[in-house]
């Protein structure tokens, strides 16, 4: 196809060989193929005096891997020269390259693509393992054509204008998408004032300043110099900078950016400029951070309020060269836009990380002023009657769950009778732990009167609904009688007893319950067992069976199987339960324990 190009075109190799051309090429420079292909087209197109500057060129397009545009002279084979316009770029790698090294000196027509590729030997060096593992490009366009057949030099400047400013508009866009992915990144705000520095200088200025606007006044939050980490005169600008917070005029920039909500653009930071913003102290010290030059201040905007602006003082650095003050303003508002939902973003983040902390500190006031006066209530050292055998445990759940309202009683009553007491108020923290300790109180208060335990439990469940108390309470109310050697109890909606015989089988005492206390449901159902010699009687709280793996009927039966394998005495016992029921995690609730066993 190439052969119907009027421009000539030449394939170099990375030696500035040439490995195929165009018929073009052959009709520009008035040599036919085979004098072209295999030779240096450096040596044979351009004039000795310029050919030391084209190999510099062509060894920098061979490095950096850039497109060259320029005009210049090519020696034709008559010895006459021809001033062409001439472009230069690298090609992609290909990974037929190494068969274009061999013998001879034939044509070989490549393919269909119009171009002669000569086949040589000397001129050449082959291409090696090493040449193509090389990321560096292996072949090169050339493109020229004879000045009177070129395009006017005007449309080419202008096409350069125009492909400069595409480059610089993909530059831009980039620039921007980088600049959000970094900024999206941070929730903290003091990384993010360091991201929002490290993007703007020196791209857009020498010195950056980010100051908080409450809508009265600015607090200088951050001040950044790219290079006060190496240079002490640049440190001790940074740290006067920063001192001038809080002192800023009403002509500030700064202050008119922020009142405003637009950009404030000083092109040229002349003395008689200064002097109409800052204080008279500050004027020097802005003019050493503008260096002569300009600054631009931009408003910090997000949810529609300003939020703080940023400043810029001296010249920017981009495309190669110095940008003027406000002189890439689009892409700095953009980048000062995004800047500013990020700051908004980590601001609100640690917020609700202080707020969290707080509420933190105070559920653990609320769990340690809970844990107290639950066990506070409990009792310190349970009676411990001649006639029967008692052991307890209780302990509060993991430190990251509130205080229950579990609780365990043992109450002397008549001669030869003792009742044993265990309940769950359904809630957790300081007021369920209130309400353990009243509904406590009232059951020792009827205890003394021994009643029976339907009775008990009717009278309760009229307390817990007096109080008014929106909570769920379960109780059991047992009376032991060593003379009949029976146990008589009640539930108001409590899990229920297990007992262990002699012989080390437990089972469950699947009675019917009433409901639980406060919902006025009338007196529970009573039921009587006889107490055997050596049975041990199990009273727990759901803590200790149902946790986030097991639910309430699989702990209840590893419960009774934890029973039947205990042995030894009744503290022996319930700590061989609580470690065979414990959960990988710990508890996650309150765990109450009381065992009993008769003597005889």
């Amino acid at each position: 196809m190439l052969d119907l190009v009027t421009a000539g075109v030449l394939v170099l190799d990375r030696q500035a060989v040439v490995t195929a051309c165009n018929p073009a090429a052959e009709t520009i420079v008035r040599r036919p193929v085979a004098a072209i292909c295999g030779r240096d087209a450096i040596d044979l197109l351009v004039p000795e005096r310029l050919r030391q500057v084209v190999r510099e060129r062509f060894a920098t397009l061979r490095t950096h891997q850039q497109t060259w545009e320029g005009i210049g002279p090519i020696v034709r084979g008559d010895d006459t020269t021809v001033r062409c316009v001439i472009r230069a770029r690298a090609l992609a790698p290909s990974p037929g390259d190494a068969a274009l090294s061999g013998a001879g000196a034939e044509v070989v027509p490549a393919g269909g693509t119009g171009l002669s590729r000569g086949a040589h030997r000397g001129e050449a060096a082959p291409v090696s393992e090493d040449d193509r593992a090389d990321p560096e490009p292996q072949e090169f366009l050339v493109v020229f054509t004879p000045l009177d057949a070129a395009p006017d030099p005007a449309l080419l400047r202008a096409e350069r204008a125009v492909r400069s400013e595409l480059e610089h508009a993909r530059d831009r866009l980039a620039f921007v998408a980088n600049a959000g992915g970094r900024l999206a990144s941070s929730l903290d705000v003091s990384m993010t004032y360091e991201t929002v520095g490290t993007l703007v200088v020196p791209r857009f200025g020498q010195l950056c300043v980010i100051d908080l606007w409450d809508g009265r006044s600015l607090d200088r939050a951050y001040v950044h110099d790219s290079e006060a980490a190496d240079d002490p005169t640049h440190q001790e600008l940074v740290e006067q900078i920063r001192a001038l917070g809080g002192k800023q005029t009403d002509e500030d920039p700064a202050v008119r950016a922020a009142l405003t909500a637009r950009p404030v653009v000083v092109e040229r930071a002349t003395a008689e400029r200064l002097a109409a913003m800052y204080h008279p102290d500050a004027c020097e010290v802005v003019a050493r951070a503008t260096r002569g030059r300009g600054l631009v201040a931009i408003p910090l905007i997000t949810r529609g309020r300003v939020l703080g602006v940023l400043s810029l003082f001296g010249p920017g650095c981009a495309y190669g060269r110095e940008l003027a003050a406000g002189e890439d303003l689009p892409l700095l508002e953009q980048v000062a836009s995004r800047a500013a939902q990020s700051i908004e973003n980590a601001r609100l983040f640690n917020a609700e990380r202080r707020l969290a902390r707080h509420l933190q500190e105070s559920e653990r006031r609320q769990r340690r002023a809970a844990l107290t006066l639950q066990r506070s209530l409990l009792p310190a050292v349970p009676y411990r009657p001649g006639d029967l055998e008692v052991a307890t445990r209780y302990f509060p759940g993991t430190a990251e769950t509130e205080v229950g309202g579990d609780w365990y009683d043992v109450i002397p009553l008549t001669t030869g009778r003792t009742a044993l007491v265990i309940g769950d108020v359904m809630g957790r923290g300081l007021r369920a732990a209130t309400l353990m300790g009243q509904v406590r109180t009232a059951v020792r208060a009827y205890g003394r009167q021994d009643l029976r335990p339907k009775e008990i439990l009717a009278l309760l469940d009229g307390i817990v609904a007096d109080l008014g108390e929106a909570e769920i309470v379960t109780c059991v109310y047992a009376v032991f009688d060593s003379l009949e050697c029976s146990l008589s109890y009640a539930s108001a909606g409590h899990l229920p007893l297990l007992v262990v015989d002699g012989r080390g089988r437990a089972r469950r005492l699947d009675h019917e319950t009433g409901l639980p206390l406060g919902v006025g449901a009338g007196a529970a159902p009573e039921h009587a067992v006889s107490v055997t010699e050596d049975m041990v009687v199990a009273f727990y709280t759901d803590g200790l069976v149902e946790n986030r793996h097991r639910d309430v009927d699989a702990g209840i039966d590893q419960l009774v199987e934890a029973l039947g394998l205990a042995r030894g005495t009744l503290e022996g016992m319930c700590d061989q339960v609580i470690d065979a029921l414990r959960p990988p995690t710990g508890y996650d609730d309150d765990v109450a324990l009381l065992l009993a066993s008769a003597r005889h």
